[in-house]
């Protein structure tokens, strides 16, 4: 992460997760926590109406400048797709299963590739 200064963390529960972030790096001796970042907390669009009125200005992407227009779901979003699947990978093994759900998330993965130069 050398030259990165500012990272953008979403969590659907950004305002109580981050109270205690920094507690939960501190015994597990493969995380350190980034000092020398600036860290910027998001709340996605569609978690944060949900939320007390509060935690709208304070994590509403649409406030953080350069976050841009994003909702921060893009991983929901992929599941209706792979919900369709799931009678077909129910009674296969864990392998099986997960070399499917890989294909399907690449086969997603390649049609958001070559669509991007299309304003797709």
């Amino acid at each position: 992460m050398d030259g990165i200064k500012l990272l953008l963390l979403y969590y659907d529960l950004m305002c109580q997760y981050w109270k205690n972030l920094r507690r939960r790096f501190d015994p597990n001796p493969c995380l350190e926590f980034p000092k020398d970042k600036i860290i910027k907390r998001a709340i996605g669009l569609f978690h944060v109406h949900g939320h007390t009125d509060p935690c709208f200005p304070r994590y509403a992407p649409n406030f953080i400048p350069g976050a841009g227009q994003v909702d921060g779901e893009i991983l929901e979003s992929l599941w209706a797709v792979l919900n369709m699947i799931h009678n077909s990978i129910r009674r296969m093994s864990e392998s099986h299963r997960r070399e499917t759900l890989d294909d399907h998330m690449n086969d997603s993965n390649w049609k958001k590739m070559i669509g991007m130069g299309m304003g797709m």
